[in-house]
């Protein structure tokens, strides 16, 4: 008898000093839970008294029975059995309120608890508020250095057919699969991009926070994935949402068209609670206030001096705005007004369609003539749909723009969606809806421009297609496009 005394005592010695709490469940012994993850695969939803799920222990199938005690503050909403490893379903006490604090407990049947209280929270984006900081502003008054009446005859540059008018709206299209795939054919010329397939998809269901269905254009910054969202209820009006690309990775997120972002959105639209798993995807994206932006195509990356710059039209009539935006706010914090006007003929114009800086701080527009450009400009053999090239540079606080004495005939297509500079090969590409052309950065505003120069890629042979809203490229030079009708990012294929 005294021996197996003895036993027993050394028994609870060891179990006191190894510090491993152990716990009756239905007459069973048991170990905490440290594997047990209560907020992934459990379904909760404000408005709601329904919860559901499956509790797993990573380190056992078994089917063991526990208490599972469901709590606001200290309002207890349940206190039910549930087994691990086993669906349940169960009714809270009341529905849910968006401004409950709800911990969810897993206990044994003394009481005492074998997973720690975890708190849960509604699945909601990461908005970030509008800074207090002044924004800094100017006026740059006219910033245009030539007239566009000299020279009398331009250089005209005939660039690749494409098979596509300018006169002709193209047909969009929608996509209701995962992966998408567009493929180069036979009017491209000397295109390295042969396709392009779906990377993400992108949350698509429009609220009152961000026009999803509508992305405009984009930059990639280092890891960052910055995509323009015009406003459907405020014109002009836009937000600016940063994806971390490399995090989205690390998920497994970024690819063969990965939807977890738009089941993230449904969940967020339905009031849901977040597992585990939605708050780590919900770290990946931050949303910025919002701020009068334009149409957000005329946006680009000054790599120089690592700012983010667009271009809009103020409310007076032909006057424009330079914006800067702030990484870490992503808010204005400069805006500086001009107006691009030749002194001779006194025509204004404006280019907010479309921006690119490369990385040595030039600044680069692309528009498109008129027939009432074209009588403006008083050169014969300048024509309706030609492509005519502003550039510049920002340098000593102000904004200076040219025009180049070189056109390129013609626009690739109707829409002109976004103009973007590849620094590793100092290309400037002109995107329009499934085509865009490539030309040397620097040939074009210099005046030594020559038709071979000139890339294309062409990635539809009807007029039927999707939108392509913009372009851009990664550190390591790899094409990506923001596609829209069915919003995602597509990257390209070799």
């Amino acid at each position: 008898m005294m021996l197996f005394k003895k036993l027993v005592l050394m028994l609870i010695v060891v179990i006191m000093s190894s510090q491993v709490a152990v716990h009756t469940i239905y007459g069973q012994t048991n170990d905490s839970l440290t594997t047990v993850n209560l907020k992934q695969n459990v379904q909760m939803q404000t408005g709601n008294k329904e919860i559901k799920g499956t509790i797993t222990d990573s380190q056992s199938s078994e089917s063991r029975v526990y208490r599972l005690v469901v709590k606001n503050k200290q309002e207890t909403l349940l206190n039910t059995d549930i087994m691990l490893n086993q669906p349940f379903e169960a009714q809270l006490s009341r529905k849910l309120k968006a401004q409950d604090q709800i911990t969810m407990e897993l206990q044994d049947q003394s009481g005492a608890s074998v997973v720690r209280p975890s708190r849960v929270t509604p699945t909601k984006w990461r908005v970030l508020s509008k800074p207090n900081t002044k924004i800094k502003t100017s006026d740059w008054g006219n910033v245009f250095q030539n007239s566009r009446i000299e020279p009398k005859k331009y250089q005209v540059v005939q660039a690749p057919k494409t098979g596509l008018s300018y006169l002709k709206k193209p047909r969009y299209i929608a996509s209701h699969r995962n992966v998408t795939t567009f493929k180069e054919n036979d009017r491209s010329v000397n295109n390295e991009i042969k396709g392009f397939q779906t990377a993400l998809l992108l949350p698509t269901e429009s609220t009152k926070l961000v026009n999803w269905q509508l992305p405009q254009g984009s930059v990639m910054n280092g890891q960052y994935l910055y995509v323009m969202y015009e406003s459907q209820a405020h014109k002009s009006y836009g937000r600016i949402v940063r994806y971390d690309v490399k995090r989205l990775k690390e998920l497994g997120i970024w690819q063969n068209g990965s939807d977890n972002l738009r089941q993230l959105e449904q969940k967020i639209n339905d009031h849901k609670f977040a597992t585990t798993a939605d708050e780590q995807l919900l770290q990946t994206i931050v949303i910025g206030p919002e701020f009068y932006m334009g149409h957000g195509q005329a946006v680009s990356f000054n790599q120089q001096q690592k700012q983010l710059w667009l271009v809009s039209l103020t409310k007076k009539s032909r006057q424009q705005q330079l914006i800067q935006v702030d990484l870490k706010t992503l808010y204005p914090s400069e805006r500086h007004k001009f107006i691009f006007k030749d002194k001779k003929n006194k025509q204004s114009f404006h280019g907010e369609h479309n921006l690119s800086i490369d990385d040595q701080g030039n600044v680069a527009m692309v528009g498109m003539v008129s027939d009432k450009t074209k009588r403006q400009l008083a050169a014969k053999n300048v024509k309706a749909g030609d492509l005519m090239l502003y550039h510049g540079r920002i340098k000593n606080g102000r904004f200076y723009m040219a025009i180049s004495n070189t056109v390129v005939r013609q626009k690739p297509g109707y829409f002109g969606q976004f103009l973007a500079t590849k620094n590793q090969t100092r290309q400037l590409f002109y995107l329009t809806d499934g085509i865009y052309y490539a030309l040397p950065a620097d040939k074009w505003p210099n005046g030594t421009l020559k038709q071979a120069d000139i890339s294309s890629g062409v990635y539809t042979k009807v007029y039927s297609t999707r939108e392509f809203e913009s372009q851009g490229w990664d550190n390591q030079g790899n094409a990506y496009l923001i596609v829209n009708r069915g919003s995602e990012v597509m990257q390209e294929t070799k």
